[in-house]
């Protein structure tokens, strides 16, 4: 099984149709742990290259933006090439089939005291006969 899931922070994003007219998003995103190493609070981050195709790359251009928490769901591709110094490297890509958009948090009112209204559609549990 070849599954690969992340929660991250958009980094870049760039989205391009091919001569076939397939959309293709691309998106750099970074993931961070915290840990404890010495006594210590440490934070490693990590950047991921994530690609979509067709409904989710245009989904994803037209939807996400740079800052925005997602939770990708996809599998890990690898591909080898020859950097200018002629150097083989392998670079990891996670070709994502499910994108979720986390939404930010909604601003808490100014005063928690105060009730909230309820909807209830002008209906009052007095009003209901048993």
């Amino acid at each position: 099984m070849n599954l690969s899931q992340i929660l991250g922070r958009v980094g870049k994003i760039e989205t391009n149709t091919t001569p076939n007219g397939v959309k293709v998003s691309k998106l750099s995103m970074v993931t961070s742990k915290k840990f404890m190493k010495n006594g210590e609070k440490q934070e490693k981050s990590t950047w991921h290259n994530v690609t979509f195709f067709s409904k989710l790359a245009e989904i994803a251009e037209q939807y996400v933006a740079v800052g925005d928490l997602l939770y990708i769901q996809g599998e890990i591709d690898n591909q080898k090439y020859t950097d200018k110094n002629g150097i083989e490297k392998t670079s990891f890509t996670i070709i994502g089939n499910q994108l979720e958009l986390i939404p930010k948090s909604k601003p808490q009112p100014s005063n928690p005291k105060q009730p909230q209204q309820s909807q209830n559609n002008g209906f009052v549990d007095d009003d209901i006969p048993w």
